[in-house]
């Protein structure tokens, strides 16, 4: 079928034909449907009871990356090969203006789908799990988590020590109990644990699911807490997820209004395991179902163990949940990551055109030079500071610009044209975020201590300063219209390439 499809193109689209685009094109897209196809099998949330103790996602995500980085290397290598066999501007063939330019957008899509096979990977999976459930209902899931986790094992709030200032010094002093709305509690009461939040939540979230929990037991609202462990198993049972406890049990276990100290510690899981805490707060001994003593070493000192004999499966949905958050408020591909593929398959695409137009010797000579040139600018830099790479880096690319055009008008012969032509290529795209960067840094070197002002709760805040945050704020809307700028750049240069080549060579 290719062969056909070549050979139709070789009369009716020469430059098609020898680009090779559609077979590899096609090959491309294939690879897509695959890792699209893996990523959407591995969005599928885990909810079973090893989910929160799964180490080997990161390390599976990670094989899939390089293994789509070792398709396109291998992808990159056979099409250059076959397309780097016949050059028709090299040989002269009769080329219009907007040939070159043709050649370099047909390269740009073929490096652009050879790139992103990692891109079709995350997509897929993160809409995988988007697709369970809802934003809405997703939040409304690790509200109940965060309330419920009140009544599970785990951390206190209040320290055993409190620090208090006595004769003019501030010293430590260990206490046994702290105050709620002044009411006083012990230590290892249920009204001292710490909600346990989720990382989609803020702070100001946590403080107020953790003033209505605890404005629950303060006030004696038992359908509340009812109501919290029964939505909690019916997400448990849901997902088919085991507990030995019902949630009447769970509430006869933990609720001794209004002290709340005498109370069973559920665990988080099937096999959950503990250890005594030695910082001065301890959940009391008979909370706990099974003592193993001196059962494991911690810091050369042996410690007791733990075993609740009562356990809901709670880090398994937290952990769960948590992922399906996180693919829905904060995905894997974002704008930023997006802007990363675009611009490193800009970068291959400017490679292979400036090797085509100019040759192997002249790209070798500009990637060795430009090398060295990078590094000198490297060293001026960070001894000068400030703004000094970004003016080296105008200066060195504006005067790159001046010696091709001298030799473009002059028609005195190419002389080294060649080299500078494939950095003036590669310099391009960088050009417009350097004059970017440095009005900014200009901007916030003008403002004393701009870094600090984020932080005041005075009248000069970040905000005051109006250019400074509307360029840092636009900076993704700049990197955008540096793509088309850049794409425009090599469109206007195309034609003047054409026009070099016809200079003598010395």
């Amino acid at each position: 079928m290719f062969k056909n499809i070549q050979d139709k193109l070789l009369i009716s689209n020469p430059l098609l034909w020898n680009l090779k685009i559609v077979p590899f094109a096609f090959i491309a897209l294939c690879f897509h449907i695959i890792f699209f196809a893996i990523g959407y099998i591995s969005g599928e949330v885990d909810f079973s009871e090893k989910n929160y103790q799964n180490y080997d996602s990161g390390i599976t995500t990670g094989i899939i990356v390089f293994f789509s980085i070792v398709v396109s290397i291998l992808v990159f290598i056979i099409w250059l090969v076959l397309y780097s066999r016949n050059n028709a501007f090299k040989s002269f063939y009769p080329k219009n203006n907007f040939s070159l330019f043709k050649e370099f957008l047909y390269i740009l899509l073929f490096c652009a789908l050879n790139c992103t096979f990692t891109l079709s990977y995350f997509a897929a999976k993160d809409l995988r799990m988007r697709n369970y459930y809802t934003e809405k209902e997703v939040i409304k899931k690790l509200e109940i988590l965060s309330l419920s986790s009140v009544f599970i094992d785990g951390a206190f709030e209040e320290s055993g020590y409190v620090n208090i200032q006595k004769n003019g010094q501030m010293i430590t002093e260990q206490r046994d109990h702290f105050f709620y709305k002044n009411r006083k509690y012990s230590l290892n009461s249920l009204m001292n644990k710490e909600l346990q939040s989720q990382t989609s939540f803020n702070n100001h979230k946590d403080s107020i699911l953790r003033a209505r929990v605890k404005g629950w037991l303060y006030d004696n609202k038992k359908d509340s807490v009812k109501w919290v462990f029964d939505a909690f198993m019916k997400m448990a049972k849901q997902h088919n997820l085991k507990s030995n406890i019902t949630a009447e049990k769970w509430f006869e276990l933990v609720y001794d209004y209004p002290e709340f100290t005498k109370y069973t510690v559920i665990g988080p899981g099937k096999n959950y395991t503990n250890y005594a805490n030695t910082t001065g707060i301890e959940e009391p001994a008979e909370a706990y179902t099974t003592t193993a003593v001196d059962s494991n070493t911690i810091a050369g000192e042996s410690v007791k163990q733990f075993y609740s004999k009562y356990y809901v499966p709670f880090d398994s949905l937290s952990s769960a949940y948590r992922d399906i958050y996180r693919a829905q408020e904060n995905p894997t591909i974002d704008l930023d990551s997006i802007y990363i593929f675009l611009y490193v398959s800009i970068a291959f695409s400017i490679s292979i055109f400036s090797f085509k137009v100019t040759s192997g010797r002249n790209w070798l000579i500009a990637l060795v030079s430009l090398g060295v040139t990078s590094i000198i600018i490297g060293i001026f830099s960070a001894m000068s500071g400030g703004t000094t790479f970004f003016i080296l880096y105008l200066l060195v690319f504006f005067g790159l610009l001046a010696h091709f055009i001298i030799t473009l008008t002059s028609k005195n012969g190419k002389g080294i044209s060649g080299i500078t032509l494939n950095q003036i290529l590669w310099l391009f795209p960088g050009v417009l975020p350097t004059i970017y960067y440095f009005i900014l840094e200009i901007s916030r070197s003008s403002v004393s201590y701009y870094d600090q002002l984020n932080y005041v709760n005075g009248v000069e805040t970040r905000e005051s300063y109006t250019k400074i945050v509307w360029m840092e704020d636009h900076f993704p809307e700049m990197m955008l219209f540096n793509i088309a700028f850049s794409i425009l750049f090599i469109f206007l240069f195309s034609i003047q390439i054409k026009k070099w080549k016809g200079i003598a060579e010395d």
